[in-house]
């Protein structure tokens, strides 16, 4: 019997010490799926860092996929000059507090001086009147007026790297399970690329949300064209590593749990199959926005 005993415990302290193999193995591939990026990773996220932080001055030469110390130093250089926890990894909120820095390098403001047109403008900054148009929600090229406020994308920029076409039409019900209440999310526009942070409140047909900061929302503000507006629009949803289609509008309304961020309120987002409160049936305009999001 203590024969049979020691052979099962042989066998099962083998098996055991198999699984532990496979967990160290596969560990990097958990934590970039989740979105976390540390020293001693490669890949095309950390490509992507890298080039994040050449942008913006924390980081020399060219980006090789290759978590190293300089990656590191520049990473702990950016977290501590934006007052986050100095840690070297990349996680939630340094990603995104990195992708809101980079949008704003990409855009300028212009206000309207007494006869310009759109089309002027848009010969003027080397961009296309559409562009102009879709990043400041213009529905009527022809109706600017002076003194009007406009973003001004750079030459090439408003689909981007990590935009439309760059994320999954996930459904709602899958969604609902990943973007917990009061976890927190960045949010990317696809007509300006401008990015800022939400904080989940509820809902359960789709999400509640609310701008995680005042500096969010002011971000926020800046996409809408300076005012708030139920109006739609696509945008990519950042949850745990995933980039994930979706729609939003821009109008403070209902609750709110969050102080502090100059939003009275709270708004929502829609994903593939997500549906109305009112209704409890799915809003056309959002799902247009979702598959625009989506690239299809």
């Amino acid at each position: 019997m203590l024969s049979l005993c020691s052979r099962r415990v042989g066998f099962y302290g083998t098996i055991t010490a198999l699984v532990l193999i496979v967990l160290c193995v596969l560990s990097p591939v958990v934590a970039g799926y989740q979105g976390v990026l540390k020293r001693g990773m490669k890949g095309e996220d950390v490509q992507e860092l890298q080039d994040g932080l050449i942008v913006l001055g924390f980081l020399e030469g060219e980006s090789d996929g290759l978590f190293g110390q300089k990656t590191l130093d520049a990473v702990t250089a950016f977290q501590r000059t934006h007052s986050l926890h100095v840690d070297g990894v990349v996680g939630a909120d340094t990603w995104s507090l990195l992708e809101a820095e980079i949008a704003r390098l990409r855009m300028k403001t212009y206000i309207v001086s007494r006869g310009d047109t759109l089309y002027d403008l848009a010969r003027r900054f080397s961009v296309t009147v559409s562009d102009l148009a879709s990043v400041n929600n213009i529905r009527d090229p022809a109706l600017i007026k002076e003194g009007q406020e406009l973003l001004v994308p750079a030459p090439g920029s408003v689909v981007s790297r990590g935009e439309r076409g760059d994320s999954e039409m996930l459904h709602w019900d899958s969604v609902n399970r990943i973007f917990k209440v009061g976890s927190i999310a960045t949010i990317t526009d696809v007509r300006t690329g401008l990015s800022f942070r939400v904080r989940r409140r509820g809902g359960s047909l789709h999400a509640d949300v609310e701008p995680y900061t005042k500096e969010d929302t002011a971000i926020m503000r800046r996409i809408y064209g300076g005012s708030w507006s139920w109006n739609r629009r696509p945008i990519i949803v950042r949850i745990g590593g995933r980039r994930i289609a979706a729609s939003m509008n821009g109008m403070p309304h209902g609750g709110q749990s969050l102080g502090n961020n100059n939003f009275n309120g709270h708004f929502c987002l829609h994903f593939s199959g997500s549906k109305l409160h009112c209704s409890r049936k799915p809003c056309p305009e959002h799902q247009k926005c979702v598959r625009e999001a989506a690239g299809s």
